[in-house]
């Protein structure tokens, strides 16, 4: 049994590792086609109890989340349909599985358990102007899910909830010749932090208007980077490529606190701040046999450390509702401040590699939304959002170009007898950034992005 299940274990990760942009379309198809042939009364194989067995066991698998866009900073959009549809606010509502991350002490308000499933596909440019070019990063979409689960006891006021969400990751490459002929060998033509994270979590209440919970957010990430080496200025030969590969596993927890009466609802949570300790290789390709003095010693692959931090977030909430409409205004407190720079440690190599400052600063997330139930079936939401940038001008990197935005949404859901799927569309208004300090990299970069998502809710 232990080597079954080691191996069962090693399928279940192994996706994500390899080919996590296959595995999530495969499962999240699977779950959205098996539960669209609830909504539509096909009655596939001997009917129904089938169709219900096989949904159960999609459900229970282990999701493989892949993401590869940017938001604020390294982290991305909010995950979950509701409070995408909502502008980006949600912690003083909490009332479906995604409260698990979103806010725990909501779960409290379920009343039987849930399956969710999310999708969001991210269309997004980035043009740079410069002084003698012109020229755009080549990804300009991107994919990312979340899968919530909520479980209520028959005899407990305990609720349980599970999560498999990534709340941080990016993706940039440039064109390689661009970052060889204008930027000078300074800047990688790709960079890409992968991560996925599983949040178990847990709410029980203290009063009858008043509830708290929390949960444990175990975070396995990989990150890499590719950049040029001018080996034909330093020794005339080929250049190479410099590659920077580390992977780690942490850990972060986080308290929610909900208060909800009649009408009204007021809702906290605290995310801890973490460290992810990436461990890799750093390597070079095209290794010329003839050094100059001052490279005496490297090697063409060793093997690397480096650490980044990420932050600790408060998030605020305030919602009204009555029997059709609802508003709710939120707000975020980012502690980025915590990211002063990253060393890596590459052995004898790493005189090549200096450090990477970042001085980045704490910011704020402002969001407002409105839900309106035309009828038992149909709602229709609205948000809107306002997202600073961490990211000071005076170390602004385009392997990470971030902006101040605003964001606009709105979506509708439709309930059905064997659950509710939901369809949102988000416009992303970026302010231009304007770099000049006096480096290769100076110019403007105008960004502009569309997301659309949809989701689905059913009792289990």
């Amino acid at each position: 049994m232990y080597k079954i299940g080691k191996k069962v274990v090693f399928f279940l990760f192994c996706p994500f590792i390899k080919n996590p942009f296959k595995t999530l379309f495969v499962l999240f198809s699977c779950s959205i086609g098996i539960d669209l042939a609830h909504l539509l009364k096909i009655e596939l194989l001997d009917g129904r109890t089938k169709m219900d067995k096989m949904a159960k066991k999609i459900m229970a698998g282990i999701f493989s989340i892949w993401c590869i866009c940017f938001s604020q900073g390294f982290r991305n959009p909010p995950p979950g349909t509701t409070v995408l549809m909502n502008g980006g606010v949600f912690v003083a509502q909490a009332d479906d599985p995604s409260a698990c991350v979103l806010n725990p002490a909501g779960l409290i308000l379920l009343n039987h358990s849930q399956f969710h499933s999310g999708i969001l596909f991210l269309s997004s440019e980035t043009k740079y102007f410069g002084k003698n070019i012109t020229t755009r990063r080549e990804n300009d979409f991107a994919v990312l899910g979340n899968v919530y689960i909520s479980y209520i006891p028959e005899k407990s006021n305990a609720r349980f909830g599970f999560g498999i969400t990534s709340p941080y990751g990016q993706k940039t490459r440039w064109k390689k010749e661009i970052t060889e002929t204008y930027w000078a060998y300074n800047v990688p033509y790709y960079s890409e932090m992968k991560f996925i994270t599983f949040t178990p979590s847990m709410a029980f209440p203290l009063k009858d208007t008043l509830s708290i919970g929390y949960g444990i957010d175990i975070h396995q990430s990989l990150v890499e980077t590719r950049q040029s080496i001018p080996w034909s200025f330093i020794t005339g030969t080929p250049d190479g490529v410099a590659i920077l590969k580390g992977e780690d596993i942490s850990a972060s927890f986080r308290i929610g606190i909900l208060f909800h009466r009649k009408n009204n609802s007021f809702g906290i949570l605290w995310t801890s701040p973490f460290e992810m300790n990436y461990s890799g290789t750093f390597s070079m390709t095209n290794f010329p046999e003839t050094l100059p003095g001052f490279l005496t010693g490297i090697k063409p692959e060793v093997k690397s450390n480096f650490k980044i931090k990420f932050p600790e977030i408060y998030s605020f909430g305030y919602r009204w509702k009555s029997e059709k409409t609802a508003f709710q205004i939120g707000a975020e407190f980012v502690k980025y401040s915590c990211l002063k720079k990253i060393i890596v440690d590459a052995g004898p190599d790493s005189i090549l590699i200096p450090p990477l400052i970042k001085n980045w600063k704490d910011v704020w997330t402002y969001s407002a939304g409105f839900e309106y139930a035309i009828d038992k079936r149909f709602t229709v939401n609205g948000g809107i959002g306002f997202i600073q940038s961490p990211v000071p001008n005076t170390t602004f990197d385009p392997m990470l170009p971030d902006t101040d935005r605003s964001i606009y949404s709105v979506g509708t859901s439709i309930n059905f007898k064997s659950g509710k799927f939901s369809l949102f569309y988000i416009w992303n208004q970026f302010k231009n950034r304007n770099i000049s300090q006096g480096g290769f990299t100076d110019g403007t970069y105008r960004s502009s992005g569309n997301f659309f998502g949809c989701g689905y809710t059913k009792g289990i």
